[in-house]
């Protein structure tokens, strides 16, 4: 298995299809939030942040801060826990090449200026033989302290405990859920229930599994149907999935291009969108880009506003912001803020799961 070789068929079904919609006139961004915005470059294998000012305007920006470790292998995913410590899923690693989760402090976060390239604080890595991790995608923190994350190619969603997190190294999952339902997992995410939902890039549904179901499974290797499962015909190529204040559930989807907003969900079924956001053509640096192309990640700030990393829009990739008014409606909107990758894809390359942090 090799993570750098799977997008290909996806980038092209993305780009021939991205582009559609109405244009119109920027709209002036709104004021950024204050935390950083991090960013998985799964083609250059690192992660990048960027803070409130670079946020605040189109083009192509250099990020503040770069973390070129060389634990990092086609990263995927961020997430913090509540040290501020970061968690990072790569879907390969130079020695099994299964993947591995690794972990950077706080403190190395703050120093990534002067020493841009850290050692991780923890890695967990596969025991070689792919029984542990076959690319790691999503990745989530439960209310104890739990990370929770998605084997893309071992079709399961797996627990380890804080105790596991601290010895790092190999440790097999405390819990297993599989799922003849899943076919191809990526992101994931927890709702305010502490619901897992999980998106299914082949299968074009979404999966829910409730606090009670993973508490039942705790500490075994479980079978089981989701609980909920969102089969809507909206659903393309979902990919990423986060919820907004009001509980509502985004879906980014690959192959629509689209962004799709839910209801929160309470049963399996095929519901109706809420809002559908499509792509339009913006005006960059070099030209012109597509607005959604291949959304691949979502994270709201803390202000409302929607962030949306695109795998294959213009050069590299890039990242739209659509404020807390377009998302009201659906439609084709510019994106308040539009951060583009630059010729050299040093900025934004591929980017995927991104999250908002320290």
């Amino acid at each position: 298995m090799s993570g750098s070789i799977r997008w290909p068929m996806i980038a092209a079904l993305a780009i021939a299809i991205a582009g559609c919609g109405g244009g119109g006139g920027r709209s002036s961004p709104p004021p950024p939030s204050s935390e950083g915005l991090w960013v998985p470059n799964f083609a250059t294998s690192n992660i990048v942040e960027f803070d409130a000012q670079e946020r605040a305007h189109s083009g192509e920006p250099t990020p503040a801060l770069t973390n070129t470790s060389t634990s990092l292998g086609d990263p995927d995913g961020v997430t913090f826990d509540e040290s501020k410590n970061m968690w990072v899923t790569n879907c390969e690693d130079p020695v099994t090449l299964y993947g591995t989760i690794t972990a950077f402090s706080h403190q190395q976060l703050e120093q990534l200026r002067t020493s841009p390239a850290p050692a991780p604080l923890v890695t967990l890595s596969d025991d070689g033989n792919g029984d542990i991790f076959e690319c790691p995608y999503g990745a989530d923190f439960d209310q104890a302290g739990n990370l929770w994350t998605v084997n893309r190619y071992l079709r399961n969603l797996i627990e380890f405990t804080p105790a596991q997190l601290a010895a790092g190294g190999v440790q097999f999952p405390n819990t297993q859920i599989t799922s003849t339902d899943f076919d191809t997992p990526l992101g994931s995410n927890f709702d305010k229930a502490d619901t897992i939902w999980m998106t299914d890039f082949a299968q074009d549904e979404i999966y829910g599994f409730t606090a009670a179901s993973l508490t039942a499974a705790s500490g075994t290797i479980a079978l089981l149907t989701p609980d909920i499962i969102n089969s809507s015909a909206s659903l393309l190529g979902p990919s990423a999935i986060a919820f907004d204040a009001a509980g509502n559930q985004w879906v980014a989807n690959c192959l629509g291009p689209t962004v799709t907003e839910f209801a929160p969900p309470t049963a399996s079924g095929s519901p109706t969108p809420l809002v559908v956001i499509a792509s339009t053509p913006v005006t960059t640096p070099s030209g012109s880009a597509p607005s959604l192309a291949c959304p691949e990640g979502l994270a709201f700030d803390h202000n409302g506003n929607l962030w949306v990393s695109n795998a294959t829009s213009d050069n590299a990739g890039s990242i739209a912001e659509f404020s807390l008014a377009q998302l009201a409606a659906s439609g084709s909107p510019v994106p308040a803020v539009f951060l583009d990758s630059n010729s050299a894809a040093t900025n934004i390359s591929q980017p995927v799961l991104v999250s908002f942090g320290p």
